[in-house]
């Protein structure tokens, strides 16, 4: 068997790279993919540092692996703990933004428009009952894109984020590395109730031998949701004549209540349901606001309704801009 990275339209990749299983076929898939083009690829590995001697070995593996190929690497260490610390933010959250940013910063410096991450199908399951239990619409179904934009505020230009793995379950990528005789690390954190997600993949994976093909059936429906919220995002785009963050209150009245949260998540960016339907009230009705919502404050005057999406200064000062 074979993994192609045929549909990757860029010269220049950056790989994302754990040391894990997923990871460790997307590399060597990368590297095949960087002989046959001519192309261009650089590693990067991200320390949470959050497994000590393990986090140290992973790096070190990782970094033997891009010399064994003659790729470039770079290790990069975040503070995780102490970061959520700070914030006030659970260890996945405080992970996952450091992990992006970092890998934002390191595409900039080998020059790649685009980031690789090693994302499964099994992962896209996880995801979409992950959203379904905290809560979710129509984009939280549609979970996550082979292409997409990158998932955190960066300063300058960023990247795109590419899944190339997102219909390949993980047991063939394990059998890939077994039938080149690849090596990769395990995380042992994995197989531990430490996280939501790593609780509901046991229940998934007896639901998949309860009733097989049911991860596919899963990650087929995700598709189908998501090309209908591509599309609906393409629709509105032609059709809005407002400027983006203002939304003409008469007019978005009129529409149909779906249409009305379509516009309220692809225009402002709001996704919980109840914050959609705070927004859908307020702009019916007569309080005079300000209203607060997630990243931003809602506004409206006596024709339009306005979103303030606050932005972080370089000292950590919130300040607003109307979009």
């Amino acid at each position: 068997m074979s993994l192609s990275l045929g549909s990757v339209k860029e010269k220049r990749l950056l790989v994302a790279c754990s040391g894990g299983p997923d990871s460790m076929a997307l590399l060597d898939a990368a590297d095949n993919w960087r002989k046959e083009g001519g192309t261009y690829v650089a590693v990067a590995h991200i320390n949470h540092g959050l497994r000590g001697r393990d986090s140290a070995d992973d790096a070190a593996f990782v970094r033997a692996q891009a010399r064994r190929r003659a790729l470039p690497a770079a290790v990069v260490s975040v503070p995780v703990r102490a970061w959520a610390r700070r914030r006030g933010r659970g260890l996945e959250d405080a992970a996952r933004e450091l992990r992006y940013t970092a890998l934002a910063r390191l595409a900039r410096r080998f020059r790649c428009p685009a980031v690789a991450t090693a994302h499964t199908l099994d992962d896209q399951v996880e995801t979409v009952f992950l959203n379904l239990l905290r809560g979710t619409g129509p984009g939280g179904l549609a979970a996550m894109a082979e292409r997409g934009p990158w998932p955190v505020p960066v300063k300058g230009t960023a990247p795109v984020l590419l899944r190339p793995f997102l219909a390949v379950r993980k047991s063939v990528l394990v059998r890939y590395l077994a039938d080149r005789g690849l090596g990769f690390r395990r995380d042992i954190t994995n197989d531990q109730p430490i996280f939501l997600r790593n609780r509901l993949r046991p229940v998934l994976r007896s639901w998949d031998r309860l009733r097989p093909g049911f991860f596919e059936r899963v990650a087929q429906t995700a598709r189908l949701v998501r090309d209908e919220e591509d599309f609906w995002r393409g629709r509105l785009g032609l059709r809005r004549k407002e400027l983006l963050g203002r939304l003409d209150r008469a007019s978005f009245l009129r529409y149909h209540v779906a249409e009305q949260r379509r516009r309220l998540r692809h225009r402002f960016g709001l996704s919980r349901f109840d914050v959609v339907e705070r927004v859908r009230r307020f702009c019916a009705d007569a309080a005079p606001g300000p209203l607060d919502v997630p990243g931003g404050r809602v506004t409206k005057t006596g024709r339009f309704l306005l979103f303030c999406q606050r932005q972080k200064q370089s000292n950590g000062i919130s300040k607003k801009a109307v979009l």
